[in-house]
Protein backbone atom coordinates (compact mmCIF):
# COMPACT_ATOMS: atom_id res chain seq x y z
CA UNK A 1 0.00 0.00 0.00
CA UNK A 2 1.50 3.25 -1.03
CA UNK A 3 2.46 6.29 1.34
CA UNK A 4 -0.59 8.73 0.06
CA UNK A 5 -1.61 11.70 2.13
CA UNK A 6 -5.39 12.18 1.35
CA UNK A 7 -4.66 15.64 0.84
CA UNK A 8 -2.75 14.43 -2.95
CA UNK A 9 -6.80 12.62 -2.92
CA UNK A 10 -8.49 16.16 -2.68
CA UNK A 11 -6.19 17.63 -4.78
CA UNK A 12 -7.18 14.89 -7.67
CA UNK A 13 -10.81 15.25 -6.26
CA UNK A 14 -10.85 19.40 -7.28
CA UNK A 15 -8.97 18.78 -10.15
CA UNK A 16 -11.79 16.09 -11.57
CA UNK A 17 -14.45 18.88 -10.66
CA UNK A 18 -13.16 21.20 -13.02
CA UNK A 19 -12.84 19.45 -15.78
CA UNK A 20 -16.04 17.34 -15.63
CA UNK A 21 -18.12 20.53 -13.91
CA UNK A 22 -19.93 21.05 -10.77
CA UNK A 23 -22.43 18.32 -11.35
CA UNK A 24 -19.68 15.56 -11.00
CA UNK A 25 -18.39 17.11 -7.90
CA UNK A 26 -21.72 17.92 -6.53
CA UNK A 27 -22.21 13.85 -7.45
CA UNK A 28 -18.79 12.67 -6.04
CA UNK A 29 -19.74 14.44 -2.45
CA UNK A 30 -23.16 12.69 -2.03
CA UNK A 31 -21.73 9.64 -3.02
CA UNK A 32 -19.61 9.58 -0.64
CA UNK A 33 -21.86 11.04 1.98
CA UNK A 34 -24.02 8.41 1.05
CA UNK A 35 -21.64 6.09 1.85
CA UNK A 36 -20.17 7.73 4.86
CA UNK A 37 -24.20 7.34 6.10
CA UNK A 38 -23.45 3.30 5.74
CA UNK A 39 -20.49 3.27 7.92
CA UNK A 40 -19.90 3.46 11.93
CA UNK A 41 -17.58 5.76 12.66
CA UNK A 42 -15.22 6.49 15.27
CA UNK A 43 -12.94 8.98 15.99
CA UNK A 44 -10.44 8.77 17.93
CA UNK A 45 -9.43 11.39 20.17
CA UNK A 46 -6.02 10.91 20.91
CA UNK A 47 -3.06 12.53 23.28
CA UNK A 48 -0.33 11.38 25.61
CA UNK A 49 -3.41 12.24 28.57
CA UNK A 50 -2.24 12.72 32.04
CA UNK A 51 -3.43 11.66 35.52
CA UNK A 52 -4.84 13.26 38.63
CA UNK A 53 -3.44 11.05 41.55
CA UNK A 54 -0.02 11.13 41.25
CA UNK A 55 0.05 8.31 44.83
CA UNK A 56 -1.79 6.12 42.33
CA UNK A 57 -0.64 6.60 38.78
CA UNK A 58 2.59 8.45 38.70
CA UNK A 59 4.66 5.72 38.51
CA UNK A 60 3.00 4.12 35.48
CA UNK A 61 2.86 6.88 34.06
CA UNK A 62 6.33 7.87 33.65
CA UNK A 63 7.43 4.58 33.18
CA UNK A 64 5.69 4.08 29.92
CA UNK A 65 5.93 7.58 29.13
CA UNK A 66 10.01 7.16 29.09
CA UNK A 67 9.63 3.95 27.31
CA UNK A 68 7.36 5.03 24.28
CA UNK A 69 8.29 8.88 23.71
CA UNK A 70 10.07 9.43 20.67
CA UNK A 71 10.95 12.61 21.90
CA UNK A 72 13.50 10.89 24.41
CA UNK A 73 17.44 10.80 23.03
CA UNK A 74 17.81 7.28 23.69
CA UNK A 75 17.32 3.89 21.33
CA UNK A 76 13.81 2.29 22.16
CA UNK A 77 15.32 -1.16 22.42
CA UNK A 78 17.85 0.52 25.73
CA UNK A 79 14.83 1.69 27.67
CA UNK A 80 13.31 -0.92 29.28
CA UNK A 81 16.66 -1.28 31.14
CA UNK A 82 16.89 2.29 32.35
CA UNK A 83 12.97 2.38 32.90
CA UNK A 84 13.83 2.19 36.25
CA UNK A 85 16.93 4.58 36.91
CA UNK A 86 14.86 7.44 34.61
CA UNK A 87 11.88 6.87 36.90
CA UNK A 88 14.30 7.55 40.07
CA UNK A 89 15.89 10.54 38.51
CA UNK A 90 12.63 12.45 37.54
CA UNK A 91 9.62 10.79 39.89
CA UNK A 92 11.06 13.65 42.48
CA UNK A 93 10.92 16.47 40.17
CA UNK A 94 7.26 15.40 39.10
CA UNK A 95 5.94 14.55 42.33
CA UNK A 96 6.52 17.53 43.05
CA UNK A 97 4.41 19.68 40.45
CA UNK A 98 1.52 17.38 41.20
CA UNK A 99 1.84 18.33 44.72
CA UNK A 100 1.45 21.61 43.53
CA UNK A 101 -1.50 21.51 40.56
CA UNK A 102 -3.50 19.18 41.90
CA UNK A 103 -5.84 17.14 39.99
CA UNK A 104 -5.15 18.27 36.25
CA UNK A 105 -9.12 17.05 35.63
CA UNK A 106 -7.60 16.14 32.35
CA UNK A 107 -9.75 12.99 31.00
CA UNK A 108 -12.75 14.44 32.41
CA UNK A 109 -12.15 17.68 30.56
CA UNK A 110 -11.37 15.45 27.21
CA UNK A 111 -14.67 13.42 28.14
CA UNK A 112 -16.48 16.90 28.67
CA UNK A 113 -14.83 17.78 24.88
CA UNK A 114 -15.90 14.50 23.30
CA UNK A 115 -19.54 14.70 24.56
CA UNK A 116 -19.75 18.18 22.41
CA UNK A 117 -18.01 16.63 19.53
CA UNK A 118 -20.91 14.44 19.63
CA UNK A 119 -23.16 16.98 20.08
CA UNK A 120 -22.03 18.48 16.94
CA UNK A 121 -21.35 14.73 14.94
CA UNK A 122 -25.39 14.38 15.97
CA UNK A 123 -26.31 17.07 13.65
CA UNK A 124 -23.62 16.45 10.68
CA UNK A 125 -22.36 13.10 11.03
CA UNK A 126 -25.18 10.85 13.31
CA UNK A 127 -23.68 7.45 12.58
CA UNK A 128 -20.02 8.91 14.44
CA UNK A 129 -19.23 8.60 17.98
CA UNK A 130 -16.05 10.12 20.01
CA UNK A 131 -13.41 7.86 21.84
CA UNK A 132 -10.30 9.16 23.27
CA UNK A 133 -7.29 7.09 23.76
CA UNK A 134 -3.68 7.87 25.79
CA UNK A 135 -0.65 6.88 24.64
CA UNK A 136 1.14 7.26 28.52
CA UNK A 137 -2.23 6.18 30.70
CA UNK A 138 -5.94 4.88 30.37
CA UNK A 139 -7.72 4.29 28.54
CA UNK A 140 -4.43 3.24 25.94
CA UNK A 141 -5.45 3.67 22.44
CA UNK A 142 -4.60 -0.15 21.79
CA UNK A 143 -7.66 -0.68 24.71
CA UNK A 144 -9.54 2.47 22.78
CA UNK A 145 -9.42 0.21 19.85
CA UNK A 146 -10.76 -2.94 21.26
CA UNK A 147 -13.27 -1.24 22.26
CA UNK A 148 -13.99 0.38 18.86
CA UNK A 149 -13.88 -3.18 17.57
CA UNK A 150 -16.46 -4.20 19.83
CA UNK A 151 -18.89 -1.79 18.87
CA UNK A 152 -18.64 -2.59 15.30
CA UNK A 153 -17.04 0.51 14.47
CA UNK A 154 -16.15 0.16 10.69
CA UNK A 155 -14.01 3.43 9.89
CA UNK A 156 -11.69 5.07 12.33
CA UNK A 157 -10.17 8.43 11.86
CA UNK A 158 -7.45 9.17 14.32
CA UNK A 159 -6.67 12.34 15.10
CA UNK A 160 -4.69 14.30 18.14
CA UNK A 161 -5.80 16.65 20.27
CA UNK A 162 -3.29 19.16 19.71
CA UNK A 163 -3.36 20.82 16.16
CA UNK A 164 0.50 19.95 15.21
CA UNK A 165 2.36 16.76 13.33
CA UNK A 166 4.93 15.51 15.51
CA UNK A 167 6.88 12.55 15.70
CA UNK A 168 5.74 12.78 19.57
CA UNK A 169 2.28 13.94 18.98
CA UNK A 170 -0.18 12.60 16.06
CA UNK A 171 2.40 10.50 14.78
CA UNK A 172 2.56 8.34 18.25
CA UNK A 173 -1.46 8.40 18.21
CA UNK A 174 -1.07 6.56 14.46
CA UNK A 175 1.68 4.08 16.01
CA UNK A 176 0.07 3.22 19.18
CA UNK A 177 -2.70 2.50 16.22
CA UNK A 178 -0.70 0.34 14.20
CA UNK A 179 0.50 -1.51 16.98
CA UNK A 180 -3.06 -2.45 18.15
CA UNK A 181 -3.74 -3.35 14.62
CA UNK A 182 -1.31 -5.62 14.47
CA UNK A 183 -2.20 -7.53 17.82
CA UNK A 184 -5.95 -7.03 16.08
CA UNK A 185 -5.45 -8.75 12.28
CA UNK A 186 -9.24 -9.83 12.34
CA UNK A 187 -10.30 -6.05 12.82
CA UNK A 188 -11.45 -5.19 9.27
CA UNK A 189 -11.94 -1.17 9.63
CA UNK A 190 -10.66 1.04 7.25
CA UNK A 191 -8.36 3.88 9.33
CA UNK A 192 -6.95 7.51 8.74
CA UNK A 193 -4.87 9.09 10.09
CA UNK A 194 -5.42 13.22 10.26
CA UNK A 195 -1.91 14.43 10.20
CA UNK A 196 -2.54 18.01 11.36
CA UNK A 197 -4.67 20.86 11.23
CA UNK A 198 -2.86 23.90 12.36
CA UNK A 199 -3.16 25.77 9.30
CA UNK A 200 -6.99 25.46 9.08
CA UNK A 201 -8.51 29.21 9.15
CA UNK A 202 -11.25 27.74 11.32
CA UNK A 203 -8.84 26.36 13.74
CA UNK A 204 -6.46 29.73 13.92
CA UNK A 205 -9.80 31.95 13.78
CA UNK A 206 -11.50 29.69 16.80
CA UNK A 207 -8.02 30.23 18.86
CA UNK A 208 -8.50 34.05 18.08
CA UNK A 209 -12.28 34.10 19.29
CA UNK A 210 -11.66 32.23 22.34
CA UNK A 211 -8.62 34.73 23.24
CA UNK A 212 -10.85 37.71 22.23
CA UNK A 213 -13.32 36.56 24.74
CA UNK A 214 -11.23 35.74 27.49
CA UNK A 215 -8.95 38.68 27.66
CA UNK A 216 -12.52 40.66 27.81
CA UNK A 217 -14.07 38.35 30.49
CA UNK A 218 -10.97 38.38 32.79
CA UNK A 219 -9.36 41.51 31.95
CA UNK A 220 -12.95 43.76 32.26
CA UNK A 221 -12.36 47.18 31.84
CA UNK A 222 -8.91 47.01 30.28
CA UNK A 223 -8.59 48.07 26.35
CA UNK A 224 -6.54 45.18 23.67
CA UNK A 225 -3.72 47.79 24.25
CA UNK A 226 -3.39 47.19 28.12
CA UNK A 227 -3.69 43.19 27.65
CA UNK A 228 -0.43 41.26 26.47
CA UNK A 229 -0.85 37.54 25.03
CA UNK A 230 1.25 34.66 26.35
CA UNK A 231 0.63 31.59 24.27
CA UNK A 232 2.69 28.71 25.24
CA UNK A 233 2.70 25.24 23.14
CA UNK A 234 4.35 21.93 23.97
CA UNK A 235 8.35 21.98 23.06
CA UNK A 236 10.15 19.54 21.05
CA UNK A 237 14.29 18.33 22.06
CA UNK A 238 16.12 19.93 19.24
CA UNK A 239 17.70 16.46 17.92
CA UNK A 240 13.77 15.65 16.54
CA UNK A 241 13.38 18.76 14.98
CA UNK A 242 16.63 18.01 13.32
CA UNK A 243 14.81 14.45 12.28
CA UNK A 244 12.56 16.59 10.10
CA UNK A 245 9.83 17.15 12.70
CA UNK A 246 7.43 20.08 11.54
CA UNK A 247 5.52 20.71 14.89
CA UNK A 248 7.51 23.74 15.88
CA UNK A 249 7.41 25.52 12.50
CA UNK A 250 3.48 24.69 12.43
CA UNK A 251 3.38 26.45 15.71
CA UNK A 252 5.15 29.51 14.86
CA UNK A 253 3.31 29.99 11.56
CA UNK A 254 0.26 29.32 13.44
CA UNK A 255 1.17 32.19 15.59
CA UNK A 256 1.92 34.59 12.72
CA UNK A 257 -1.36 34.24 11.94
CA UNK A 258 -3.17 34.97 15.06
CA UNK A 259 -0.83 38.37 15.57
CA UNK A 260 -2.58 39.49 11.85
CA UNK A 261 -5.93 38.78 13.17
CA UNK A 262 -5.45 39.85 16.84
CA UNK A 263 -3.31 42.78 15.78
CA UNK A 264 -4.86 45.05 18.73
CA UNK A 265 -2.72 42.46 20.95
CA UNK A 266 0.91 42.17 21.71
CA UNK A 267 0.87 38.38 21.36
CA UNK A 268 4.30 36.60 23.13
CA UNK A 269 5.06 33.11 22.26
CA UNK A 270 7.40 30.91 24.39
CA UNK A 271 7.64 26.85 24.69
CA UNK A 272 6.76 24.52 27.39
CA UNK A 273 9.61 22.09 27.68
CA UNK A 274 9.86 18.63 29.41
CA UNK A 275 13.57 19.64 30.07
CA UNK A 276 14.42 18.00 33.06
CA UNK A 277 14.80 15.22 31.10
CA UNK A 278 18.36 14.63 30.67
CA UNK A 279 20.52 14.14 27.50
CA UNK A 280 18.04 16.58 25.42
CA UNK A 281 18.45 20.21 24.00
CA UNK A 282 15.14 21.97 23.75
CA UNK A 283 13.64 24.20 21.72
CA UNK A 284 13.87 28.03 22.93
CA UNK A 285 12.77 30.32 23.93
CA UNK A 286 11.39 28.30 26.79
CA UNK A 287 8.17 30.37 28.91
CA UNK A 288 10.20 30.85 31.74
CA UNK A 289 13.20 32.17 29.71
CA UNK A 290 10.41 34.84 28.32
CA UNK A 291 8.70 35.65 30.90
CA UNK A 292 11.15 38.41 32.14
CA UNK A 293 10.50 40.10 28.55
CA UNK A 294 6.95 40.54 29.30
CA UNK A 295 7.82 42.54 32.24
CA UNK A 296 10.81 44.61 30.98
CA UNK A 297 7.95 45.08 28.05
CA UNK A 298 5.53 46.74 30.50
CA UNK A 299 2.98 44.21 30.23
CA UNK A 300 0.62 44.82 33.54
CA UNK A 301 -2.17 42.05 32.46
CA UNK A 302 -1.25 39.13 30.95
CA UNK A 303 -3.20 36.37 29.52
CA UNK A 304 -1.65 32.99 29.57
CA UNK A 305 -2.77 30.72 26.67
CA UNK A 306 -2.22 26.93 26.17
CA UNK A 307 -4.70 26.25 23.24
CA UNK A 308 -2.21 26.50 20.59
CA UNK A 309 -1.06 22.53 21.05
CA UNK A 310 -3.06 21.62 24.21
CA UNK A 311 -6.98 21.54 23.62
CA UNK A 312 -7.44 20.39 27.12
CA UNK A 313 -5.02 21.82 30.20
CA UNK A 314 -2.36 19.39 30.94
CA UNK A 315 0.59 19.28 33.62
CA UNK A 316 2.48 21.77 31.36
CA UNK A 317 0.07 24.79 30.84
CA UNK A 318 -1.16 23.97 34.77
CA UNK A 319 2.43 23.92 36.63
CA UNK A 320 4.95 25.86 33.93
CA UNK A 321 2.62 28.68 32.87
CA UNK A 322 0.09 28.77 36.15
CA UNK A 323 2.91 28.42 38.40
CA UNK A 324 6.26 28.68 37.20
CA UNK A 325 5.75 31.81 34.77
CA UNK A 326 3.64 33.39 37.40
CA UNK A 327 6.38 33.26 39.97
CA UNK A 328 8.75 34.30 37.55
CA UNK A 329 6.24 37.12 36.81
CA UNK A 330 6.01 38.31 40.56
CA UNK A 331 9.85 38.09 41.04
CA UNK A 332 10.26 40.30 37.88
CA UNK A 333 7.79 42.61 38.72
CA UNK A 334 9.14 43.20 42.59
CA UNK A 335 12.73 43.52 41.36
CA UNK A 336 11.58 46.10 38.84
CA UNK A 337 9.22 48.02 41.02
CA UNK A 338 11.78 48.39 43.92
CA UNK A 339 14.28 49.45 40.98
CA UNK A 340 11.59 52.10 40.32
CA UNK A 341 11.11 51.00 36.80
CA UNK A 342 7.45 49.84 36.80
CA UNK A 343 4.58 50.47 39.03
CA UNK A 344 2.87 47.29 39.87
CA UNK A 345 3.08 43.55 39.19
CA UNK A 346 2.22 42.13 36.28
CA UNK A 347 -1.64 40.57 37.11
CA UNK A 348 -1.29 37.37 35.12
CA UNK A 349 -4.53 34.78 34.34
CA UNK A 350 -4.20 31.41 32.76
CA UNK A 351 -7.04 31.00 30.40
CA UNK A 352 -9.69 28.24 30.53
CA UNK A 353 -9.23 26.12 27.34
CA UNK A 354 -10.97 24.59 24.82
CA UNK A 355 -12.79 21.69 26.32
CA UNK A 356 -16.03 21.66 25.52
CA UNK A 357 -16.07 25.05 23.55
CA UNK A 358 -19.08 24.40 21.19
CA UNK A 359 -17.17 26.01 18.26
CA UNK A 360 -14.08 24.27 18.21
CA UNK A 361 -16.18 20.59 19.17
CA UNK A 362 -18.14 21.84 15.78
CA UNK A 363 -14.87 22.52 13.54
CA UNK A 364 -13.54 19.08 14.97
CA UNK A 365 -16.53 17.39 13.66
CA UNK A 366 -16.48 19.03 10.23
CA UNK A 367 -13.42 18.31 9.83
CA UNK A 368 -13.49 14.51 10.91
CA UNK A 369 -16.45 14.54 7.94
CA UNK A 370 -14.06 16.58 5.46
CA UNK A 371 -11.42 13.83 6.07
CA UNK A 372 -13.80 11.01 5.26
CA UNK A 373 -14.65 12.39 2.09
CA UNK A 374 -10.73 13.01 1.38
CA UNK A 375 -10.66 16.00 2.30
CA UNK A 376 -7.68 17.41 4.56
CA UNK A 377 -4.68 16.10 5.40
CA UNK A 378 -4.74 12.66 6.54
CA UNK A 379 -2.97 9.51 5.83
CA UNK A 380 -4.66 5.91 4.60
CA UNK A 381 -3.01 3.41 7.93
CA UNK A 382 -5.55 0.51 6.82
CA UNK A 383 -8.11 0.05 4.07
CA UNK A 384 -10.63 -2.53 4.67
CA UNK A 385 -10.07 -5.96 3.33
CA UNK A 386 -6.49 -5.07 3.29
CA UNK A 387 -3.48 -5.26 5.79
CA UNK A 388 -2.55 -2.55 8.07
CA UNK A 389 0.31 -1.08 7.77
CA UNK A 390 3.48 -2.20 9.58
CA UNK A 391 4.39 0.20 12.93
CA UNK A 392 6.80 2.44 11.80
CA UNK A 393 5.21 3.28 8.62
CA UNK A 394 4.58 7.18 10.00
CA UNK A 395 5.82 7.92 13.56
CA UNK A 396 9.70 6.74 13.26
CA UNK A 397 11.81 9.74 13.80
CA UNK A 398 13.51 10.62 10.52
CA UNK A 399 10.63 8.89 8.45
CA UNK A 400 9.79 11.21 5.08
CA UNK A 401 6.00 12.30 4.52
CA UNK A 402 6.27 14.12 1.64
CA UNK A 403 5.04 17.42 1.82
CA UNK A 404 4.62 17.35 5.84
CA UNK A 405 8.30 16.55 7.10
CA UNK A 406 10.87 18.71 6.39
CA UNK A 407 14.31 18.08 5.44
CA UNK A 408 16.77 17.14 7.74
CA UNK A 409 19.37 19.37 9.47
CA UNK A 410 23.21 18.27 9.72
Amino acid sequence: MKNTLSFVFGLGLALAAVACGDLQGETTSALQSEKNSAEKIGLLWASHGDIDDAATQLEDYIKVSFQKNPGIPLPFWSREVLTGPAYLLSVGTVRKQYDIIGATNYNANSQAQAKEIDKQFAKILPNARTYLGYNFTTPFVEDTIGQMQKDGVTTIVVMNKGAQFSYASSAENMEDVLKALEKKPDYNAKVLGVTHYDDDARFVNAMADAIRDDAARLFPGKSPAQVCIMLGSHGLPTWLIKEGDPAVEQMKDTVKRLRKILPEYKVYHGFLNDDFIPGAEWVSPDVGDLAPTLVEDGCENVLMDGRLSFTTHHRATLFDMNVEVKKTFAEKSAEMIKAGKRKVPVNAILAPNFDSDPRFAKYIAELTKEILELKGNSILLKEKNEKAQAPGYVGKPGVVIPGLTLPKKR
